[in-house]
């Protein structure tokens, strides 16, 4: 087990100042709550959270005193208005809404691969959760540094993976499927791998955790 303050990608992240974060895995794995695990580690002390077009309603109630709900702006000229570099983390969950892979050409789609672009001129973090990597735009991850976490896929979902993926999740399942059993004791949503650095990683949950945390858009469709 290796506890993901004393990995090698932590140790990556703390070295860096922008990056794109990208959690992969089934619904009900814990794809969400993994993400805001490491959003709250060492690397990302005194960065805020930018929860893309979350009710704030449910932010403010829910959530820490760093995390804020933005509003992606439909004009790309008004990013600076809601994102502030150096500061923020820009936190999309079940992305595909926003960066759908057959939603190349759409204003939203067009302008986070431009901010994706120059994000390392703005020091940002992207962190991004999403059940398959064939359901988003690939472009989006191809413009910066990409850390790819995973979770549990099944295998209806492995089938329609991404070759440049596919691997890594195989690897992944294995490695995750066998912690768990030797391991019965830890939380079983704490587990992730990361492909990009080859290593087994647990977080403990966030204290002020809850179920209800994963489904954000409960009741809400995001705009």
């Amino acid at each position: 087990m290796i506890d993901f303050s004393q990995s090698r990608l932590c140790k990556r992240l703390a070295s860096v100042r922008h990056g794109v974060l990208l959690f992969i895995g089934t619904g009900q794995h814990g794809k969400t709550v993994t993400m805001h695990a490491i959003l709250n580690t060492a690397p990302f002390k005194g960065r805020n959270i930018a929860l893309i077009n979350y009710p704030p309603d449910f932010v403010n109630e829910n959530y820490p005193s760093h995390y804020r709900a933005v509003r992606w702006p439909d004009n790309l000229e008004d990013i600076p208005k809601v994102i502030h570099p150096s500061r923020d983390i820009v936190a999309i969950d079940d992305a595909a809404w926003l960066v759908a892979a057959r939603d190349h050409s759409t204003m939203a789609n067009k302008n986070i691969q431009k901010l994706l672009t120059i994000a390392s001129h703005h020091e940002l973090f992207f962190a991004l959760t999403i059940q398959n990597s064939s359901m988003m735009d690939f472009s989006i991850v191809q413009s910066q540094d990409t850390y790819i976490i995973h979770k549990q896929m099944d295998a209806m979902s492995l089938e329609f993976e991404r070759p440049e993926i596919k691997t890594r999740q195989v690897i992944a399942n294995a490695a995750l499927d066998n912690i768990r059993r030797a391991n019965p004791s830890k939380h079983p949503k704490g587990w992730s791998y990361c492909s990009t650095t080859w290593e087994m990683l647990y977080n403990q949950l966030p204290s002020w955790w809850q179920p209800k945390l994963s489904k954000p858009f409960y009741g809400v469709i995001p705009k």
